[in-house]
C-alpha cells in the first residue's frame, strides 16, 4: 500500500510544479484570454490520448471499448469544459478568490461524502481533524481581508463550479472501482478521456477564434505549442498514475490530501524558483497544509 501512497504523493507534488512553471511558461507567451486555454485543452486532449496509446502499443495491449467507460470519459470531459466556462465567467465578475474557495472546499466535502456513503469508505477522527485543517488552510490562504460582499447573483455559478470539479473527481474513481458494468483498463480509458476532450474542444477551438467578444488575439507559434506539449504530457502521465492509485486508496483520503499538498507546493514554489517573499499568512496556510498531510499519512 505504500508504493500507491508515494506514487500519489508524487504526482500531486509534480501538479503545481507543472502549472507554475510550465503551464506558466505557456500563458506568459500566448496570454491568459479564454481563446489561449481552449486552445491549451485542446492540446492537452490530444496529448493525453497520444501518450497512454504510446504505453499501449510498447507493451502490446489491445485498446479496449465498452459503452459505460465511453459514457464515464465523456462525463468527465463535459465535467470539465463546464467547470472550464463556469469558472471564467465567474472570474469576469471579479469574484477569482471566492471561486478558488468554493471549488477547492466543495471538491473536498462532495468527493468525502461519496466515498463515505457511496462507497463506504471510512474516515477516521485524525482524518477528519486533517480535513478541517486543509480548509482552514484554503480559506485562510485566499482570504483578501476586504469587506466586499459576496454578489448572491453568482451562487448558481458557484453551485456549478462545485458540482462540475466534484464530478471530475468522483467520476474517475467510480470508472476505477466499478463492479456491475463492463469497464476499460486504465490506459484505454486514459486514451477515451484525452481523445474525446481533444474532440470536443476541436470543435469549440475554430468558434472561439472567431468570436468578437474574446478578440484579443493569441501568439501561436513552436515556442508556446512546446510548452503545451511538455505541460501536457506531464499532466497525462499524471492522470494514468492517478487512475491506477484510485484502484487502491480511498477517495476520502486522496481528495483532501491533494488539496493539501498542491496548497503547500503552490505557497513554497514560487518562493524557492523565484524568491517571492511569503506573506505570514501564506506561511500559516502552508503550515496547516503540511500538517494536515502528515496526519493523513501517519493516521
Amino acid at each position: 500500500m505504500f508504493e500507491y501512497y508515494a506514487l500519489f504523493v508524487f504526482i500531486t507534488l509534480l501538479g503545481p510544479l507543472n502549472s507554475i512553471y510550465l503551464m506558466k511558461k505557456y500563458q506568459l507567451a500566448t496570454g491568459t484570454s479564454l481563446k489561449s486555454n481552449v486552445l491549451y485543452c485542446f492540446i492537452n486532449g490530444v496529448v493525453s490520448a497520444v501518450v497512454p496509446a504510446i504505453v499501449m502499443a510498447v507493451r502490446r495491449v489491445p485498446f479496449q471499448t465498452t459503452p459505460y467507460s465511453v459514457l464515464m470519459a465523456l462525463g468527465l470531459v463535459l465535467s470539465s469544459a463546464i467547470h472550464t466556462v463556469a469558472v471564467f465567467k465567474a472570474y469576469e465578475k471579479g469574484q477569482i478568490a471566492v471561486v478558488n474557495i468554493f471549488s477547492t472546499v466543495g471538491n473536498i466535502i462532495f468527493s468525502c461524502l461519496w466515498g463515505v456513503i457511496v462507497l463506504g469508505e471510512k474516515l477516521s477522527v485524525v482524518g477528519l481533524i486533517a480535513i478541517i485543517m486543509m480548509l482552514s488552510s484554503v480559506v485562510l490562504i485566499q482570504h483578501k481581508g476586504t469587506n466586499q460582499k459576496t454578489d448572491f447573483k453568482l451562487l448558481w455559478l458557484y453551485a456549478i463550479i462545485i458540482l462540475s470539479t466534484s464530478a471530475t473527481s468522483i467520476l474517475s474513481k467510480q470508472h476505477q472501482v466499478e463492479t456491475t458494468f463492463a469497464t476499460v483498463d486504465t490506459l484505454s480509458f486514459s486514451v477515451w478521456v484525452g481523445a474525446l476532450r481533444a474532440i470536443v474542444f476541436a470543435v469549440i477551438t475554430p468558434f472561439m477564434m472567431m468570436s468578437k467578444k474574446h478578440n484579443k488575439q493569441i501568439v501561436v507559434s513552436k515556442k508556446p505549442i512546446f510548452y503545451a506539449i511538455a505541460s501536457s504530457a506531464v499532466s497525462g502521465g499524471s492522470y494514468i498514475i492517478s487512475l491506477f492509485t484510485s484502484k487502491m486508496l480511498p477517495i476520502v483520503i486522496t481528495s483532501p490530501l491533494s488539496t493539501g499538498l498542491g496548497i503547500l507546493m503552490s505557497t513554497a514554489l514560487p518562493w524557492l524558483l523565484f524568491h517571492e517573499k511569503l506573506s505570514r499568512r501564506q506561511i500559516v496556510a502552508a503550515g496547516l497544509s503540511l500538517v494536515g498531510a502528515v496526519m493523513f499519512v501517519i493516521g
